[in-house]
């Protein structure tokens, strides 16, 4: 159900209305991306690699927001794709770095055409254009940053 302002939410908090946009957009994209080879978390994950060409699991897990864990089982769903190839970081003998493969770009190439036709339908919806939602985003993205890292910290003991 589609509310026409911010003010018909009632006492939703803005956390609520954050997640209700994770679900909105996550229904857009599955929609729009149902006859892709990848899911579109799938694609989240390999624009990833696309974009950093070759990048670590820790590097992927900070871009991403994701526990390492989570993208090492990404990894190794590529890996059984024929999707990406590891190679040894050579900045650190201890980790590898992921690539994607001809497979895996392709992949990609075909996902990113699905995953255009949303954004651009997505773009087209927004009242004020791109540019102020992008800052907007990143003033919530950078406000739950900061609010995480304060609940990890726990509350301060007294004597």
């Amino acid at each position: 159900m589609s509310r026409s302002s911010p003010s018909d939410r009632g006492t939703y908090s803005l956390l609520f209305d954050v997640f209700v946009l994770e679900q909105r957009v996550g229904q857009l994209l599955e929609t729009a991306m149902a006859t892709s080879p990848l899911r579109p978390e799938d694609y989240a994950v390999y624009s990833v690699v696309f974009e950093e060409e070759a990048v670590s699991p820790t590097g992927m897990a900070a871009e991403l927001s994701m526990p390492l864990t989570t993208v090492v089982d990404y990894i190794r769903l590529m890996e059984s794709r024929g999707h990406c190839r590891r190679m040894p970081n050579p900045k650190d003998g201890r980790s590898y770095l992921v690539t994607l493969t001809a497979a895996g770009r392709r992949a990609h190439r075909e996902a990113n055409l699905l995953f255009e036709r949303a954004y651009e339908t997505f773009l087209a919806a927004l009242p004020e254009g791109e540019q102020p939602a992008r800052l907007l985003l990143y003033q919530l993205l950078t406000a739950a940053e900061q609010a995480g890292v304060s609940l990890a910290k726990g509350p301060a003991r007294l004597g």
